[in-house]
């Protein structure tokens, strides 16, 4: 696609920006800026700077963040909203507190949101915005909704996994609603146009940005013990990471010295190291604590292979959507065993471009590690075939001009 020269004024909503956890979101907004688009950033809540990048603390795109300090300005813009146009303005706050939400959680996200999306739909008209897009379905899909509403805006807004899985309470009138939604992953399609049918042909697949700091390294891959293996990301039950630390376990019960790095922070850091000390293999297990991105590339090359045994949660169906890191591994050309979980198998072709095992099995997992140990060759076929995968898949460039391209198509003098 030939990039497009006129450029709709964007404007990103989002919970927090920047956040660490959320590398995809920062690396599309900066590229937008970065070639020239007229784009800012609307923060629902406060800073969050713990844990950030010196790239992320000195990002130049414009951001107002709301949150508490925020309250007085919100409630008063909402008030001067209801003198100003009661009818529409008390419509949106009855549709938002009266709603049946997911869940309390969300209940309270949502009315926040709404109320913020009142506040900002006048502040995005004095700032002549033509496109609204929220990154996350969610509490910013709403207010975008909500602003889009009163302003006659047209809005957007990405889908990833925990944002629709399962639905908010109000994903289908936002659905309708929006000029268009973009998802992540195949499976996100599957589940909007199962969900919503009548908004089906505005759901476009758009797989994220790459966010890799440096793409001309490359993984060791050395498969010799004591075997290296690494896990990244949030320690959050439906990462599935206990399944590999118990995987260290059965490692060692054949025999193989591994050691596992555990890069990441979350309320599951105790319940993991408690695991790992319980199997009695403590010091084989090595936990980092948050990684900021920068260094993500050095645990990426020198490990022999990453580990992803992501889950599904019961109950609440709850899952990682495609984890940014898996896209970072593949990359860097380390070999990966996941689950067939949401959007994974998008890239990991079981035999293909990595392996995949059944959720909840730490048996597998080992197998499935064994089998790589014992076959370089293989584990370094298949990685090569997965670098090759993501950087068409993730082609940046592309990705991001196919979404530039749907901006000013559904922009408000599109």
């Amino acid at each position: 696609m030939a990039e497009v020269q006129h450029h709709a004024k964007i404007v990103y909503i989002s919970h927090w920006f920047p956040l660490s956890s959320e590398t995809f979101v920062f690396y599309e907004v900066e590229w937008f800026y970065n070639k020239g688009f007229d784009i800012s950033v609307v923060s629902l809540y406060g800073r969050r700077d713990k844990e950030l990048s010196r790239r992320f603390l000195h990002c130049p795109v414009p951001v107002e963040r709301l949150g508490i300090f925020a309250v007085a300005r919100v409630f008063a813009a909402v008030l001067l909203s209801i003198f100003r146009n009661p009818g529409k303005t008390l419509e949106v706050i009855k549709d938002i507190l009266f709603r049946r939400w997911r869940d309390w959680e969300q209940q309270l996200e949502n009315t926040w949101a709404g109320l913020c999306g009142i506040y900002l739909s006048r502040r995005f008209q004095e700032q002549g915005v033509e496109h609204i897009h929220a990154a996350w379905a969610n509490g910013p899909a709403t207010a975008a909704w909500v602003a889009s509403r009163l302003s006659g805006i047209p809005f957007s807004f990405s889908c990833h996994a925990g944002d629709i899985y399962p639905p908010d309470g109000a994903l289908a009138e936002k659905a309708r609603a929006s000029a268009f939604a973009r998802t992540i992953a195949t499976n996100n399609i599957l589940h909007l146009d199962t969900f919503e049918p009548e908004a089906k042909d505005k759901h476009h697949l758009i797989y994220a940005i790459r966010t890799v700091p440096n793409e001309s390294r490359r993984a060791e891959v050395r498969m010799v013990e004591p075997l290296r293996l690494l896990c990244i990301g949030r320690l959050v039950e439906m990462k599935g990471f206990r399944y590999a630390v118990e995987a260290v376990r059965e490692l060692k019960d054949r025999g193989i010295q591994s050691r596992l790095d555990i890069a990441g922070s979350g309320f599951c850091e105790r319940q993991l190291k408690k695991l790992a000390a319980k199997l009695g293999i403590q010091e084989s297990v090595h936990f980092h604590t948050f990684v900021t991105h920068d260094r993500i590339p050095d645990f990426l090359c020198a490990s022999d292979i990453m580990l992803m045994p992501c889950i599904v949660l019961s109950g609440t169906g709850k899952s990682d959507g495609l984890p940014t890191v898996i896209i970072e591994g593949m990359t860097y050309g380390l070999p990966i065993i996941s689950t067939n979980v949401a959007g994974i198998g998008d890239v990991i072709k079981h035999g293909e471009t990595g392996l995949l095992v059944p959720q909840h099995d730490a048996v597998a997992l080992a197998d499935a590690v064994i089998s790589l140990l014992r076959d370089r060759e293989n584990a370094l076929r298949m990685a090569e075939a997965a670098q090759k995968l993501v950087q068409v898949l993730f082609d940046s460039e592309r990705n991001m001009l196919n979404l530039a391209a749907l901006f000013d198509k559904h922009a408000l003098n599109g």
